[in-house]
C-alpha cells in the first residue's frame, strides 16, 4: 500500500477496506496536538481528555461534505465542567477543558473527570443555515464510547472508534504530547451488496485490534497501520487533508466584545487602568485601555 501520509502528523485521511462494506478515516496529530493541550497547565488526564476531543472532531469533521463547523462537547459535573473541541473547514481544529483545579488521578478517565453529564455533536452548516445537534448521555470510560453510542442512537450507524493521547519522549528527554485516532463505519446495504452484516463483523473485528501505542507511535504510519490491520483483504488509503491548531480569537474582534457591555459592566472589569481579557481556547490574555474600548465604540 502506498503511504499518502508518510510519517507525517497533524493530518487526517479516509481509507475503504476493499470488497467488504466498510469504511473509515485515521488521523495523526502532532505539534498541532502539543500546542493545543499545552495551552492550560492541567493534570495529564485532563489534557487526553481534551487531545481525545479534538482528534474526535477531526475525524468526524473532516467525513462533511460542505463548509462550516464541526463541534464535539461533553459536559459534566465532575472536576471537568465541560470539555469542547471544534473542527472547521479547511482542517482548523481546536480545544479546551474547563476544569475545577480539583486532583485528579493521571490515569482518570471520562467517568472520574466529568461525572454524569451528556455528549454532543454539534453540526454548524453557516451562512445562517440551522444547526444540527445529537445528545446522548455519558457514557464509558472514553470519549471513544460516549462517541459511538451518539452515532448509534442519532445516526443508527455502526462505528467503532479508537482514540490515543499520550506523551513521546523526545531526544534529549523532553517529552511531547502526540495523538492518533481511526474511526470505521459500516457502509449501508443496497440491492448490490445485500447483506452487510458479515462483512462488518469481519471488518469489526480486525479493527478493534488497534493499540494505543499504535495510534501514537511517530515510527508507524497511516498505511503501516490500516495494513497491518487489513492486509488480507486489502485497503486503499486516500489523499489526506492537513489539520492545523488555529483559535480565531483576535484584538479587534475581542474589542468590539467588550464595547458592547455598559460603562459600569467595563469599571468593574477594569484593573490598574485595563481590562483584561482571556481566550479560553488558547489561553492568550489580551489588554484594552479604556481609549482602546472608547475607539471600537466609535467605529
Amino acid at each position: 500500500m502506498s503511504d499518502p501520509l508518510g510519517e507525517a502528523d497533524d493530518l487526517v485521511a479516509a481509507f475503504q477496506v476493499d470488497g467488504h462494506a466498510a469504511r473509515g478515516r485515521i488521523v495523526r496529530m502532532g505539534a498541532a496536538l502539543e500546542d493545543i493541550v499545552s495551552s492550560h497547565d492541567h493534570p495529564p488526564a485532563v489534557k487526553r481528555l481534551v487531545g481525545e476531543a479534538v482528534l474526535l472532531a477531526a475525524l468526524v469533521g473532516d467525513s462533511l461534505k460542505f463548509d462550516g463547523r464541526l463541534i464535539v462537547q461533553a459536559n459534566g459535573n465532575g472536576p471537568v465542567n465541560f470539555v469542547v473541541a471544534e473542527w472547521n473547514s479547511g482542517g482548523a481544529v481546536r480545544g479546551f477543558a474547563q476544569y475545577s483545579g480539583e486532583p485528579v488521578s493521571d490515569e482518570a478517565g471520562v467517568a472520574q473527570l466529568l461525572g454524569t453529564g451528556s455528549f454532543a455533536m454539534t453540526i454548524d452548516p453557516g451562512d445562517d443555515m440551522e444547526r444540527y445537534q445529537g445528545v446522548v448521555a455519558l457514557e464509558g470510560d472514553r470519549l471513544s464510547h460516549c462517541a459511538e453510542r451518539y452515532f448509534e442512537q442519532s445516526e443508527q450507524t455502526p462505528t467503532r472508534i479508537k482514540l490515543a493521547v499520550g506523551e513521546n519522549v523526545q531526544t534529549g528527554g523532553k517529552s511531547k504530547w502526540r495523538g492518533g485516532g481511526a474511526i470505521l463505519q459500516q457502509i449501508a446495504a443496497d440491492d448490490a451488496r445485500g447483506d452487510a452484516s458479515a462483512d462488518w463483523d469481519h471488518c469489526r473485528a480486525l479493527f478493534e485490534t488497534i493499540a494505543d501505542d499504535e495510534l501514537i507511535d511517530p515510527d508507524i504510519s497511516a498505511a503501516t497501520l490500516i495494513y497491518r490491520l487489513f492486509h488480507e483483504d486489502g485497503a486503499r488509503l486516500f489523499e489526506p487533508r492537513s489539520l492545523t491548531k488555529h483559535c480565531p480569537c483576535n484584538r479587534d474582534r475581542l474589542v468590539e466584545i467588550l464595547a458592547r457591555f455598559s460603562e459600569d459592566e467595563q469599571a468593574e472589569m477594569e484593573k490598574d487602568g485595563k481590562i483584561g481579557m482571556t481566550c479560553e481556547y488558547c489561553n492568550q490574555l489580551f489588554e484594552f485601555t479604556p481609549d482602546d474600548v472608547d475607539a471600537a465604540k466609535a467605529s
